[in-house]
């Protein structure tokens, strides 16, 4: 029996006597809360507080792909004032408020996302099913937008999981699979498959009519944890006090929502749950105003804007992917196209680098179980799609090779005329290279119109970016079922023109050069690492370089440095690194050594650096705090001043410099990109500062704008 319908809302009555409300928003391959929603569910909470015979009350998603996704972030940018961002805050509020005190038990089924808002509204009812699948994930991921939640969730979260769970949550937004959903108590009932969700959904249904209404006036105390810290005031002083050191070395400056989420809980906890609303409005509205608030938005719809590339829908899928080379780079591509339906042939030169390659394949896959994110049975499935050749059976029938040798432009060239070969005439090859011109792969070869770069990051299945370069005889059809590819692999595509490093090291390979010539001058390692993770980085340059690798490091250089024609890497730091075997965390030692415990700085490596330096430290002659502001501005604005060069030779447009480099690098989120930087902060600004620096420190700082 239909009790009410709208155009987001339903709520029926089963035979069963049960009451269902259920969310599904038209036109949406998840569902979304938006103005429309918020309405019909306002309406529909009216009809079932006139409801009298209304045992309890179930929420459910009505589509497949999960509960709630949380807010439509395209709303925000709407807002034009903190009166609005205020009053948005409010209305939740009290929607969720009218949900929570509706008169009888209410129950949230949940599986798939259930993010911000969704999680918010989930926190309004009294008990949680938590269906058990790979995609489900329970979180208050607002920080990542620079906001909080504001619809009550820095209120109702900690009174349901306890204070410290709730700040690791919200303030790192922390997601939680289905089994940590149960054993936070987040949920109150967990089902593995569709016979346990049956079982557990009507044991909670009697147990809901049983116990009633949930009260959440204080803290729960689920365990001797909490009881030792929670139950009081003094450990509840520790716990902040710990949390707020904790910010101080984390938080990126220029970055407030952390801060004002944990107040938003402080308060709450300290003088009731009407305080902790009050609190959570007013950083609401502090917050949506804010650079970073506005930068992480526009990131966020950019980012959705390019996994919809125009043309794609109509061009040719791509189905059978021959992976040349089955080391780091082509074993991660090979795992990735399987676990997204392909069939996968990969070729290798000889039995025991096949062997090799197959067994880091079947790491791959044996992680990803173990990281939940597929199912054991999955995983066989998925790597039932991947065979092996040392010949070149089945790359005759393949849409795309894909290759990823070592970077050696005539060895190169030598596998693209066997490819040629060895491919039907429709066949597309791509290079996965991070710094060979495509132009130079493409010269003499028969169909070079079928040749492109698509570059991966490592590790290919963390990294969302992929670099799809066209070369200069590259067809557009070519470009786009390559991008289409990438959309469908789960990847982040962005379209960029065949240059040195194309966008990414471009910008990346001058910043990294500038730390090691700051170590040169003497600026300890860890010192420049923690400056620019300060700034925003999820991690700093010489923890980066270790990660890439150094002989890698040493070939981008060389690479970018030819074809530009500018000094890199003075003193030829990254061969002399390479040479003595420091090649980063794939061996333990680099920048750093690398063990079981906390990475150190390789005090050898440091040492080298500084032998390797030529010339007198202009900087050293600063004060410390002068002189740690000037080693970023010289990091920092290297980025912005070859970020200018790329759009000046027409390799991507600013808005694809600044998705490439946050989604390829994690280039400070908050700060919108080193174009939205340099925009937000003043290009003439940083013209003049480029200038002085030139002045000083030569030309590799004159302003390329």
């Amino acid at each position: 029996m239909m009790l009410f319908h709208s155009q987001t809302v339903t709520v029926e009555r089963d035979t069963d006597g049960s009451v269902v409300l259920k969310l599904d928003v038209p036109g949406r391959s998840v569902n979304v809360l938006t103005k429309q929603v918020f309405a019909d569910l306002d309406a529909a909470l009216d009809e079932l507080y006139r409801q009298q015979r209304l045992p309890a009350l179930i929420v459910r998603s009505g589509k497949p792909s999960g509960f709630l996704a949380g807010a439509d972030i395209a709303e925000f940018t709407g807002i034009k004032d903190a009166s609005e961002a205020m009053a948005m805050s409010q209305r939740g509020q009290q929607l969720f408020d009218k949900l929570a005190e509706l008169p009888r038990p209410t129950i949230a089924v949940l599986h798939g996302p259930c993010l911000g808002g969704g999680l918010e509204l989930a926190l309004a009812c009294d008990y949680r099913l938590v269906f058990d699948k790979p995609s489900t994930q329970l979180g208050l991921p607002e920080v990542e937008l620079g906001l909080l939640p504001g619809w009550g969730g820095t209120q109702r979260l900690p009174r349901v999981v306890g204070l410290e769970r709730s700040l690791q949550m919200i303030l790192s937004a922390k997601r939680l699979n289905a089994r940590e959903a149960f054993q936070w108590k987040l949920a109150d009932a967990y089902a593995a498959n569709e016979d346990q969700l049956r079982e557990q959904f009507a044991r909670l249904v009697i147990r809901a009519i049983g116990e009633g209404k949930k009260k959440r006036d204080r803290l729960p105390l689920h365990g001797w944890r909490q009881r030792l810290l929670e139950s009081n005031s003094f450990g509840r002083r520790l716990i902040f006090r710990g949390t707020e050191r904790i910010l101080r070395n984390r938080v990126p400056d220029d970055m407030p929502a952390p801060s004002e989420a944990l107040e938003a809980v402080r308060i709450g906890i300290q003088r009731g749950f009407e305080a902790g609303l009050k609190r959570e409005r007013q950083g609401a509205a502090r917050l949506a105003l804010t650079p970073a608030c506005r930068n992480l938005v526009n990131l966020f719809l950019q980012r959705e804007a390019a996994r919809k590339p125009a043309g794609i829908d109509s061009a040719a899928a791509i189905q059978r992917i021959g992976v040349v080379g089955a080391g780091v780079m082509g074993a991660g591509i090979a795992q990735l196209a399987a676990l997204q339906g392909r069939q996968v042939v990969v070729q290798e030169v000889n039995t025991a680098a096949l062997q090799a390659g197959l067994a880091r394949i079947d790491d791959l896959f044996a992680k990803a179980v173990e990281r939940r994110r597929i199912s054991n049975d999955d995983a066989k499935r998925f790597r039932a799609s991947i065979r092996g050749t040392i010949a070149w059976e089945g790359f005759a029938h393949v849409d795309l090779v894909i290759e990823a040798a070592v970077e050696d432009l005539e060895l190169k060239r030598n596998l693209f005329r066997e490819l040629v070969n060895r491919t039907s005439p429709t066949t597309l090859l791509a290079t996965n290279t991070s710094s060979l011109a495509i132009a130079r792969l493409q010269e003499g070869m028969a169909h070079p119109e079928r040749i492109a770069g698509l570059h991966f990051f490592n590790p290919v299945h963390k990294m969302p970016l992929v670099e799809v370069v066209q070369g200069a005889v590259t067809a557009s059809d070519t470009v786009t079922r390559l991008m289409r590819l990438a959309v469908e692999l789960g990847k982040l595509p962005v379209r960029v023109g065949d240059g040195p490093g194309f966008v990414v090291n471009r910008i990346l390979m001058p910043y990294l050069d500038e730390a090691v010539r700051l170590v040169g001058e003497g600026m300890k390692i860890k010192t420049i690492d923690k400056l620019m993770r300060k700034f925003g980085m999820p991690v700093g340059p010489l923890e980066l370089l270790d990660q890439i690798g150094l002989d890698v490091a040493a070939h981008v250089a060389r690479m970018v440095q030819q074809q530009l024609g500018q000094p890199l890497e003075p003193g030829g730091v990254f061969e002399q690194m390479q040479q003595k075997g420091w090649l980063g965390e794939k061996v333990k030692i680099g920048f750093y050594t690398h063990g079981k415990k906390r990475p150190k700085p390789h005090r050898a490596a440091e040492e080298l650096v500084r032998a390797a330096h030529r010339g007198e430290s202009l900087s050293a002659k600063l004060p410390e705090a002068a002189r740690l502001a000037e080693a970023r501005e010289r990091m920092v604005l290297l980025m912005v001043n070859e970020a200018w060069a790329v759009v000046a030779d027409d390799l991507a447009d600013a808005q694809t410099v600044d998705l490439a480099m946050v989604f390829g690098t994690g280039w400070a989120p908050h700060r919108g990109g080193p174009l939205r930087y340099a925009t937000d902060r003043g290009e003439e600004a940083i013209v003049r500062t480029l200038q002085q620096l030139a002045e000083r420190l030569g030309p590799r700082f004159r302003p390329k704008k």
